[in-house]
């Protein structure tokens, strides 16, 4: 998806919600067929060298085809059109080697691009494509090709070509009026976004009218633009756009004149216009109630991805938006998912401003620019709060709360992660506290089992800070353990009776970018899967027994940490998967597939596996992202353990313990580890002062943990685990001055608490 420019995003952060079409691309429109071709300069499939010789005409031809080639050559041509006939002659007599000597002699004359856009005026898309795809002209037909192509692109759409062809429209020579359109026709939705902007330029009113004659004919090319300038700043533009939807089928059309005719916002002159264009369109409403139960169930369409758009070319579609600087119509292209929900959030902003008193408008508004906002921020962005309430202003917590119930009823994952985004900074722990039976929306979020959505709240959990008991927290522990644990590295797991097999399909993985881990047994499988939040996939075959696979399936899909995860199940027989299929019902991230232990196509399974992350995968960057924050909120919780003692750190020690070797944790897991106070966090640490492959700098702090740790709880180590110490600073005696040092403050630190609790008992 291409990225939105500043001034798109400010746009729909300041409340001007953008307000546009959608356009399609249809065949007429592409002036390139072969896509986006960044210049038109000689590339190396065209080179500038001297043209072949001409070849001798074979005595084997047919005579009708020795004398045309016979009156090509005597006609000798030179020119560029003359030398792209004598091409395209030659190409239609299938003789190749004749058509590769005048496409070299083409090549030779260095064409500039209002020559090459002449030949592409004179000859045509098709004789181009066909060069292109001719395998006995190339490389050099398929590279002389694309440069025509390009050429004629950038000329075509070129401001100067666009201003003379609308200045035709109103030519006394009605020849040259019809030809000007038709080349306008050609260039698409472009063409009329330029004829438009027309309307912006008073001087030219003697051309008024052709242009709308012309914007009448355009076809559905017209339309999108026409929604785009329908929300124009200028008055002129609104009234012509909307004067033109009218002579066109299109459901946008009808809801742009429905919202122009009945929005109090909108001045009396411009709403008579539209309802002229209704009258003459026949899609005149009985009345109001009829326009806002239509546009709240298209809005809600749109929203829920129930309605498709049309013109959606590759997966992303072009949005016509009125650019207040330059005063005409600008494209953006965004993905289809996010044109949707573009096009949900206009319908409700156009049914809130016609009906804002209603609490089912003001809900689906709200719900479909926080769905819209947070698309465009992206999973790695928080949306612009500040910018959101300014729109919102009296929005309450309690409302954002209301509406993340109802995102998460309705499965809108990024509506959600605003809402959630929302309350960390305007709600209070109000949201959580009371009632420890009932379960508060943000927990909600945290079991629905997204990946971004449960970060963004327990994030907002995290800054809300409730500090006595809460329904749930004992999940929010469970998710920052979770979260902490990463080793930021993508990770698929994979489950096998036999573990040459395993490791077989672990080893497939790489091929996806993924770290293969591989186990033999359901219990392992789950295990695993429940501890390692960088997995991206998990690869079940039907081997798995104990409890089968198909149990195994359910057991993941019901723990918060496993319960979205893509799960491919690798079958041997198609009748097993369609069993799981049947227990797994309307699972998005489930899929069966046949064994294979071909590379390619197991590859082929995992791409499709990654491809079911909806609507967004996590990246290095968040996984990173999520880590430090879990981390910090676990060192916030554990050094304050009177306010925070509902969390029970010590169910998670031995993973705490591990977060020792992560890369950036020592010092936050040593001080966690300080204030846990088991002997198990004691001995950890001393395990980890004791490595001297890691960095001196993480052992010290590692070091000063443990003299803090039993400075205030007390030696809790056995005799045999003190006497280690005192092998290990004997065994460091070749080691650096640093190491023995380190070791030799372990000694002093046991020496001195053991003094004081002689002392004590004393």
């Amino acid at each position: 998806m291409m990225m939105l420019p500043t001034d798109y995003v400010k746009l729909i952060c300041t409340g001007l919600l953008l307000v546009g079409g959608f356009g399609s691309q249809s065949a007429r429109a592409q002036d390139n067929p072969f896509g986006d071709i960044p210049s038109a300069t000689p590339s190396a499939a065209q080179s500038n060298d001297a043209p072949l010789d001409r070849p001798a005409i074979s005595p084997a031809l047919s005579e009708s085809t020795q004398l045309i080639i016979r009156a090509v050559e005597q006609a000798n041509p030179q020119s560029e059109i003359e030398l792209a006939k004598a091409l395209r002659t030659m190409l239609d007599l299938d003789q190749y080697d004749q058509a590769r000597y005048y496409l070299s002699r083409l090549q030779a004359l260095s064409l500039n691009d209002v020559q090459r856009f002449q030949l592409y005026e004179t000859l045509g898309t098709d004789f181009f494509l066909e060069l292109h795809a001719a395998t006995e002209m190339q490389p050099e037909g398929a590279g002389f090709s694309k440069q025509v192509l390009a050429a004629a692109r950038v000329q075509a759409s070129s401001p100067e070509r666009f201003r003379d062809l609308i200045k035709r429209l109103s030519d006394a020579d009605g020849s040259a009026r019809s030809e000007a359109f038709r080349k306008l026709r050609r260039l698409g939705p472009a063409a009329a976004a330029e004829m438009i902007a027309v309307f912006t330029e008073l001087d030219r009113q003697a051309e008024f009218p052709f242009i709308r004659s012309a914007l009448r004919s355009l076809g559905d090319d017209a339309i999108a633009p026409l929604l785009g300038a329908a929300r124009a700043n200028n008055l002129l533009v609104q009234a012509e756009a909307v004067r033109a939807l009218g002579h066109y089928r299109s459901a946008e059309a009808t809801d742009t004149m429905m919202r122009t005719y009945l929005s109090p916002l909108l001045p009396e002159s411009l709403r008579r216009v539209a309802l002229d264009s209704l009258m003459t369109s026949e899609r005149l409403p009985a009345d109001p109630g009829y326009v806002e139960d239509r546009f709240y169930q298209r809005a809600q369409d749109f929203l829920l991805g129930r309605r498709q758009l049309i013109g959606v070319m590759d997966g992303t579609i072009s949005v016509w938006q009125w650019d207040t600087e330059s005063n005409r119509l600008t494209p953006i292209v965004v993905s289809s998912a996010t044109a949707m929900r573009l096009s949900a959030a206009q319908i409700a902003t156009d049914l809130f401003e016609i009906s804002p008193a209603s609490p089912r408008n003001r809900a689906l508004y709200l719900l479909t620019q926080l769905e819209f906002a947070k698309r465009v921020a992206g999973p790695s962005s928080a949306v612009d709060v500040d910018a959101l309430m300014k729109r919102f202003p009296s929005a309450a917590a309690l409302e954002i709360e209301a509406l993340l119930a109802e995102a998460l009823k309705l499965n809108l994952i990024p509506a959600a992660i605003a809402c959630c985004e929302l309350l960390g900074e305007i709600g209070s722990a109000d949201l959580l506290l009371g009632s420890t039976q009932q379960t508060r929306p943000l927990m909600q979020a945290i079991q629905l089992g997204d990946r971004h959505l449960q970060f963004a709240a327990f994030q907002a959990i995290s800054k809300l800070d409730p500090q006595s008991a809460y329904s749930g927290s004992s999940f929010m522990l469970m998710l920052g353990v979770y979260l902490a644990s990463s080793e930021n590295r993508g990770a698929g797991l994979v489950g096998h009776n036999r573990p040459d097999m395993a490791q077989t399909y672990a080893a497939t993985l790489q091929t996806a970018g993924l770290f293969g881990k591989s186990v033999t047994s359901s219990r392992e499988f789950f295990d695993a899967a429940i501890r390692d939040p960088d997995l991206e996939l998990l690869l079940i075959t039907d081997t798995l027994d104990k409890p089968d696979y198909a149990e195994l399936i359910q057991q993941l899909r019901k723990d918060l940490r496993t319960k979205r995860l893509p799960i491919g199940l690798l079958v041997r027989d198609m009748e097993h998967g369609a069993r799981v299929q049947r227990m797994v019902v309307d699972d998005p991230f489930f899929t069966t597939m046949p064994i294979s232990l071909e590379p390619q196509q197991v590859a082929s399974h995992v791409q499709r596996l990654l491809a079911l992350a909806n609507p967004w995968p996590v990246t290095e960057l968040d996984r990173r992202r999520h880590a430090t924050t879990a981390i910090q909120w676990l060192n916030q919780i554990s050094n304050d353990r009177q306010q925070y003692r509902f969390y029970d750190l010590g169910k998670y020690q031995d993973e705490l313990a591990r977060m020792l070797y992560l890369p950036g944790f020592a010092e936050p897991s040593s001080q966690i580890l300080r204030q846990l106070g088991t002997p198990l966090a004691q001995r950890e640490l001393l395990n980890f002062v004791g490595q001297s492959s890691l960095p001196l700098e993480e052992r010290r702090k590692a070091a000063e943990a443990f003299s803090q740790a039993i400075n205030t709880g007390g030696t809790l180590l056995t005799r045999e685990e003190i006497l280690q110490q005192y092998d290990r600073y004997n065994a460091s005696a070749t080691e650096p001055i640093e190491t023995q040092q380190l070791l030799g403050s372990i000694l002093d630190a046991l020496e001195a608490r053991g003094k004081s609790e002689i002392g004590a008992k004393d």
